[in-house]
């Protein structure tokens, strides 16, 4: 897995895992679970951790992963990189699946994940933030598309990476309270600040009565519209 980096580090509340698989580019092939309840999983003898390969990960999308509680992986370009884990990169990724943190830094991975309640609370670390920028770019197009039915273009580069740098603030998206109108589509955003109890953040939606930003999807463009005041 090569060597140890510092990876960024974003909490959200709302992201499944199968939104994650299908909106992610270059979809990870294999993971390494720290934390599951999947029977399907093989064993590493080297490291004593389970993983799947792209035959499993397909299974592992259909399987109840809500029902797990906590669900913890990594990820990994090929099986053998799990015979080349030292005792100090174990201890990492075992502090990780622990504490949903690194005692230091993460082995060189992709994407690090913990979850809690599948959709509920996810702690993400990614090494490349372009990563980050494309999946929440993605997951907003899923989510809309599938509230609306609509046919809906991506999100170009300069708006994704606007909402990305938006995530600094804690960035939340109420799909509750989307605006439709016949040739255009608003979703509320309001910065909240950075939670861990993801049940303070639902309460908290209730207690928003105005919203000085908006995602807007009109005749098939896309833009950030600021309401002041």
């Amino acid at each position: 897995m090569g060597r140890s980096i510092v990876i960024n580090a974003f909490n959200s509340y709302g992201i499944e895992f199968y939104e994650f698989m299908s909106c992610v580019r270059h979809r990870p092939e294999h993971l390494i679970l720290l934390k599951h309840k999947f029977d399907d999983a093989r064993r590493n003898i080297h490291s004593g951790f389970d993983y799947v390969t792209p035959q499993e990960i397909s299974r592992l999308l259909e399987d109840d992963v809500y029902g797990y509680g906590d669900f913890c992986w990594v990820d990994v370009q090929k099986e053998e990189a799990l015979d080349q884990l030292t005792k100090m990169k174990i201890g990492e990724l075992l502090t990780f699946a622990h504490l949903a943190e690194p005692l230091q830094v993460i082995p060189k991975v992709r994407f690090a994940y913990y979850a809690h309640d599948d959709g509920w609370f996810n702690k993400l670390y990614v090494s490349d933030l372009e990563d980050y920028k494309i999946l929440l770019s993605k997951v907003i197009v899923s989510k809309l598309h599938r509230l609306t039915r609509r046919k809906i273009g991506d999100i170009p580069d300069d708006v994704a990476y606007v909402l990305m740098e938006s995530t600094k603030e804690g960035l939340f998206m109420d799909f509750s309270k989307i605006v439709r109108s016949r040739v255009s589509l608003r979703l509320p955003i309001t910065a909240v600040g950075h939670y861990q109890d993801m049940d303070k953040v639902y309460e908290y939606r209730d207690e928003i009565t105005e919203h000085k930003l908006w995602l807007s999807y009109t005749n098939r463009k896309w833009s950030l519209v600021y309401h002041l005041g």
